[in-house]
C-alpha cells in the first residue's frame, strides 16, 4: 500500500515494488533487482504487462501496473 499520493505500488513478476508517481518501467525494474534491470538492457528478458504485450523500459506506469519479464525468443 503507497504510503502517499507520491508513491504507487506496481508489481514485477508479481512482487509489489513502491516507486514514486511518474517514474519508468526501468524505476520499477531497478527497484526490484538491478540483475533484472541489467538482463532487459543486455536484450536477454523483455518485459511485457499484464496482457501479454511488449513494453518498453520507458514505459509510463499507474498505480497497480503489473510487469513480467520472460525470456527473449531467438529468432
Amino acid at each position: 500500500m503507497p504510503k502517499n499520493q507520491e508513491h504507487i505500488v506496481v508489481y514485477v513478476n508479481d512482487l509489489p515494488v513502491e516507486i514514486y508517481r511518474g517514474m519508468h518501467v526501468k524505476h520499477a525494474l531497478i527497484s526490484c533487482s538491478h540483475e533484472l534491470y541489467r538482463a532487459v538492457l543486455e536484450g536477454d528478458l523483455i518485459v511485457k504487462d499484464e496482457n501479454g504485450f511488449p513494453v518498453g523500459i520507458e514505459g509510463s506506469l499507474c498505480d497497480g501496473s503489473r510487469l513480467f519479464t520472460v525470456k527473449r525468443e531467438n529468432p
